[in-house]
């Protein structure tokens, strides 16, 4: 059974949708309600409905605005992948941050690892680098605000990692939900998803047995 859920920034009147584990995300611009826009990263397809979704072994790009004749646009691949699981846009839309739910536990990597596509041209996605955390648990569900991209990353909590240069990631702060699980592949406690969007600031962490947290990110002292 596939999951539909979304939201609406209210600032920005954007409405963001995420339908299933495999058909991906679509971003639509609701200021007039009765006409939405879909807002894509290829100026090709402004006003088309486009679906990523992730399936496992790579990211599919597809026009889907026309339901009964679906037309796949580009396939985001890559050699040493184990389980393509989820990803996010940046906000300008051209990068595609992704996160590989098995490819520590696979032995792919000695790190936690996110895979990062150029999708500026929707039909022809380029691989543009890796982001490798600071620990080797398993990578869950990431989301991107602003510069930012917040990772659930199971055992190693939640991870904060700014991408004002999107090849070059650095972690700025973190929260362990699950302090005694041990951020190694595999142990599937500890944060499963977060939620950053709120107009306050205050982002919400879930946490496999320890419940749901409520943060708030601390500037340093300049």
């Amino acid at each position: 059974m596939n999951d539909v859920w979304g939201w609406t920034d209210p600032d920005t009147r954007r409405e963001y949708a995420v339908v299933g584990r495999s058909e991906g995300t679509s971003f639509v611009d609701v200021t007039d309600p009765t006409r939405p826009i879909f807002l894509g990263p290829d100026d090709r397809y402004q006003g088309r409905e486009i679906c990523f979704a992730y399936g496992e072994s790579a990211v599919s790009i597809g026009d889907v605005t026309d339901k009964e004749a679906p037309v796949i646009l580009g396939n985001a691949n890559h050699p040493n992948t184990a389980y393509i699981h989820q990803g996010w846009l940046t906000e300008d839309q051209r990068y595609i941050f992704v996160n590989d739910e098995l490819d520590e536990m696979n032995g792919l990597t000695d790190r936690t690892r996110t895979l990062i596509w150029d999708v500026s041209d929707l039909e022809d996605p380029v691989f543009a680098g890796e982001y490798l955390g600071e620990t080797s648990a398993t990578d869950h569900n990431l989301y991107i605000a602003g510069d930012i991209m917040y990772q659930s990353n199971y055992a190693a909590g939640l991870r904060v990692i700014d991408i004002s240069d999107p090849l070059n990631g650095r972690e700025v702060g973190f929260f362990d939900t699950a302090p005694f699980a041990p951020p190694v592949p595999g142990f599937f406690d500890g944060s499963w998803s977060n939620y950053p969007f709120f107009p306050s600031g205050n982002i919400l962490v879930t946490s496999h047995k320890q419940g749901l947290f409520i943060l708030r990110r601390r500037m340093p002292i300049m």
